[in-house]
């Protein structure tokens, strides 16, 4: 049976735009359903909901929280000096309590469809990955099943705090040895290899900025502006590195297919063409199928301010309107074999 993987990326408020897409992929192609469920950082408060169909509750977090639900600034110079980040997130985590209740995450534990959550994690440095599910067999990743919801609420959290502005987060209490965890976007803007390394043979990737990054014309005159800007373009180089590495396996994959077809044309047995592309050398498309990758991305910047930290309930009813209207467009003109320019 086809696997097909949601993928959404990082973005902050921009996650407005991935809840306009979602509702019309929903309105649109409602066959189009999905096993996995990918969401980095924004993403990630994004998934659990649209794995669980509850698409009314996340259109009314993405069009009415205000950034005070999100952040407090309080005061950033103590907190340099003393804390473990520049801004307060406690906002943040009880806006996660108050939406994803204990029967909410119980209903995702019980689904039979994978959601992951994707963190980074301070102490190794690797990317981790926290489910609902067990890992795939084979899968080269480091992930975690969530059974309570605590682990939940905390793993969401962990995955939207970006590094020094915001906390990094011990998702599970207690455990030796200690491990912090932090935005998923640090290494994995969006989780498109990992869908293809899990089995997905179709992903949908919702990414939340454009291919092309326009200059900001803007004087950064404070340490705080120049660090944000500094994390936006980390993220956006990132992004470029996490979407162009699956792009070029699945237009290998289909180059591979492309060529099989036309030696069997051309009078070339089956059993010689395998023996020729299955050398002795280490083959990384060995019996692997070609992958579709559909990527839905805005047309221009959303806004949102660095990070998307700037949650303005007006703008992100025009990005959830853009991310309609853009999906829409897409699915009426859908690319065959997945989209070609990233």
């Amino acid at each position: 049976m086809l696997k097909r993987a949601l993928v959404v990326s990082g973005g902050g408020s921009k996650g407005a735009f991935a809840v306009g897409a979602i509702k019309s992929l929903t309105k649109n192609a409602p066959d189009t359903t999905f096993d996995m469920y990918i969401g980095t950082s924004t993403g990630s408060l994004i998934v659990p909901f649209t794995a669980m169909g509850a698409l009314d509750q996340l259109e009314k977090v993405y069009t009415t929280v205000t950034t005070d639900k999100i952040i407090q600034e309080d005061d950033v110079a103590a907190r340099f000096l003393g804390g473990n980040s520049l801004l307060n997130a406690s906002p943040l985590f009880k806006l996660i309590e108050s939406n994803y209740t204990d029967a909410f995450c119980n209903s995702v534990f019980q689904s039979p469809k994978m959601v992951c959550l994707v963190t980074t994690c301070l102490q190794t440095g690797e990317t981790v990955y926290f489910s609902n599910q067990e890992a795939p067999a084979g899968l080269m990743a480091s992930v975690i099943k969530v059974v309570t919801p605590p682990v939940l609420r905390n793993a969401i959290m962990a995955s939207a705090c970006q590094p020094v502005l915001m906390p990094p987060i011990e998702v599970e209490h207690g455990k030796i040895p200690l491990r912090q965890y932090v935005d998923g976007g640090v290494r994995m803007y969006a989780g498109i290899q990992f869908a293809i390394d899990a089995g997905a043979e179709e992903v949908y990737a919702i990414l939340l900025s454009p291919a092309d990054n326009p200059p900001i014309e803007t004087n950064y005159k404070s340490v705080f502006n120049i660090l944000e800007r500094t994390i936006d373009i980390f993220t956006e180089d990132t992004a470029i590195n996490n979407v162009r590495q699956p792009m070029l396996y699945s237009a290998g994959l289909r180059y591979i297919a492309d060529v099989r077809a036309a030696l069997l044309t051309n009078g070339v047995s089956q059993a010689t063409i395998d023996k020729s592309l299955e050398i002795d050398t280490e083959n990384p498309f060995s019996n692997k199928t070609a992958i579709k990758i559909y990527v839905i991305r805005p047309d221009r910047p959303l806004g949102g301010g660095p990070g998307g930290l700037n949650f303005d309930p007006n703008e992100m009813k025009g990005m959830l309107s853009l991310g309609e209207t853009i999906t829409s467009d897409f699915l009426a003109n859908l690319p065959p074999n997945g989209s070609d320019m990233v």
